[in-house]
């Protein structure tokens, strides 16, 4: 997976050259981040985790072609995580994801506002993980309880606001798919999900 990003990544810069416009972005997201969970018997229990809200900021570069084509790149810092109550027992997950994201999607440019769609590739990297049991926390990163690595897709659908020749705005509609198994453990699965909004402001680099 490291190495597909990498790929695409020096294919999107080899573009860069040919780019209509290109610019520098800006963006923070908020976020209701949960888990699909498959426990060691193959039973689904996602509706059992409770989704907690969190966020996301990043910066990135984007290329938006002549035939309304557009590549993107971004580095950022994810959270996520969420809330599982069984028998009386309250467990919480709060994890740290540096995040790497390289997509392509189509813009539908108009004077002003402009609606687009895009299709990520994201790698993520556990900065720091906890675990709380009741009121005693534990350190994930430290107990290698989850792995240190997650992979999977996001997908955007926004409009672009031109403020001026250098500056716009945009909103951005966002899910998030962990495709990895997360867990340690192999007889169970647990996968990131999430859903949100995105803010950010995009910086022309063209005249």
């Amino acid at each position: 997976m490291k190495r597909t990003i990498l790929l695409l990544t020096v294919f999107f810069i080899s573009l860069s050259g040919m780019a209509q416009e290109s610019s520098l972005t800006i963006e923070a997201s908020q976020l209701v981040s949960t888990f699909k969970f498959i426990d060691s018997d193959n039973n689904k229990l996602n509706s059992d985790y409770q989704s907690i809200f969190t966020g996301a900021y990043g910066i990135g570069y984007r290329n938006i072609f002549e035939n309304n084509i557009m590549l993107k790149a971004g580095l950022g810092k994810r959270n996520g995580g969420a809330n599982y109550v069984y028998d009386d027992t309250n467990y919480s997950w709060r994890l740290e994801y540096a995040e790497l994201k390289v997509g392509g999607g189509y813009m539908m440019k108009r004077r002003v506002f402009s609606p687009y769609a895009v299709l990520n590739v994201y790698y993520g990297h556990l900065l720091r993980g906890t675990q709380v049991l009741n009121n005693e926390e534990f350190n994930i990163t430290e107990s290698d309880i989850l792995k240190k690595s997650d992979f999977g897709l996001i997908g955007n659908l926004g409009i672009n606001f031109k403020i001026s020749n250098f500056v716009s705005a945009y909103a951005e509609g966002l899910y998030l798919f962990g495709l990895s198994n997360i867990e340690e453990d192999s007889d169970q699965t647990t996968s990131n999900r999430g859903y949100g909004i995105s803010l950010g402001l995009s910086f022309n680099l063209t005249e």
